[in-house]
């Protein structure tokens, strides 16, 4: 007698669950037309960050815990994106430390795909440093481990820091997006909107002299310029957040290093003349 198999086994339902997340799904709808504008109206109750666990292979910098994990409603309130970039620049404003703006943001309740994200993951390195990374995202390693720059993409980053006499000791490393997009898609111009008031109060609070911007998302946020990325690399920009000024460097994204080496030459020029700015 041959065994009955289910129709619908649980492995290739969990499998369509994560082909769902892979592609962005983030939303169900509903059998009936539902007004989501109306819901994201209401007040939502303010989530509890928690304090996380220490990583286990590098110690957070006193000042900042990057890790910041907070329990989030299932769903976040749905509006315009205009809406939530006004919304955001509020948040983003009242924060007067990063430890500040950290919880803000971990507890702003428009940013996109949070609740698809296993960890918030704020910053690394050395708050307050002269020099300060500016990367787009988390990767899949950092999801896994929990812990902000921990990926093949980091260590390119580690050797890049080295070449100019610097290390996590003597840098801040930071996101655009403190959590990873579904799939590891690149963030769409609202998402990065949404996030960008956050990411210039970032900077601001860090007050970096120098600062390198890695891919897309970071130079389109902090140099508010549609310019494409090939005519932005290889020249200082003086960029003003809030009140602070700092001179930025814009580069490749790190995984398209990775994968296109042609890139290191423009990126080694680059990192020079970043040394440059940080030694007068």
């Amino acid at each position: 007698m041959r065994a009955e198999v289910p129709e619908n086994p649980p492995s290739a339902l969990l499998a369509l669950l994560d082909w769902y997340a892979a592609v962005g799904v983030d939303l169900a709808l509903d059998d009936a037309p539902h007004d989501r504008y109306a819901d994201s109206a209401r007040p939502a109750a303010a989530p509890v960050v928690e304090a996380p666990a220490a990583p286990a292979r590098r110690e957070p910098p006193p000042a900042i815990a990057p890790e910041t994990q907070a329990a989030r409603p299932r769903v976040a309130a749905i509006a315009a994106p205009d809406e939530a970039v006004r919304a955001a620049e509020a948040a983003a404003a009242s924060a007067t430390t990063l430890q500040e703006l950290a919880a803000a943001l971990a507890e702003f309740p428009h940013a996109p795909f949070r609740d698809m994200a296993q960890h918030f993951l704020f910053g690394a390195g050395a708050p307050g440093a002269r020099l300060m990374v500016l990367d787009s995202a988390p990767g899949a390693t950092e999801e896994s481990t929990g812990e902000a720059f921990s990926g093949l993409q980091a260590k390119l980053l580690d050797n890049m820091l080295a070449a100019i006499g610097h290390n996590r000791e003597s840098a801040y490393l930071a996101y655009v997006s403190p959590w990873r997009p579904p799939g590891d898609r690149n963030l769409t111009p609202p998402e990065a909107a949404t996030f960008a008031p956050f990411a210039r109060r970032h900077v601001e609070l860090a007050r970096p002299e120098v600062l390198l911007l890695f891919g897309d998302a970071p130079a389109r946020v902090m140099l508010a310029t549609t310019e494409p990325l090939a005519k932005l690399r290889g020249k200082p920009f003086d960029i003003a957040s809030g009140a602070h000024m700092a001179r930025a460097f814009v580069f490749s994204g790190l995984d398209l290093m990775l994968k296109s080496p042609a890139l290191k030459p423009a990126a080694w020029r680059n990192l020079r003349a970043a040394a440059g700015s940080l030694r007068a």
